[in-house]
């Protein structure tokens, strides 16, 4: 794999997972928000949320497997 492409996967694993971190986040304060209760959070918005986590860890370890794949080369 050329450097580039590597350093961009990196990049791109890190903003996927800063976007599930963030999205977690998002759902701790709602739940923060409502003093605890699970049962207050609008639900629409909470599995909204909650695809956005979801697709963000899934999109890391898509990346982390064709990193794994494909490692970086070396020399030239």
């Amino acid at each position: 794999m050329p450097p580039l492409r590597y350093f961009l996967l990196k990049v791109l694993r890190a903003g996927a997972i800063g976007t599930a971190l963030f999205a977690a986040l998002v759902i701790g304060i709602e739940i923060w928000k409502q003093g605890g209760d699970v049962t207050g959070l609008n639900p629409g918005f909470t599995i909204l949320v909650a695809v956005i986590l979801v697709a963000g860890l899934w999109l890391s370890r898509s990346i982390a497997r064709e990193i794994a794949a494909n490692p970086p080369e070396h020399g030239s």
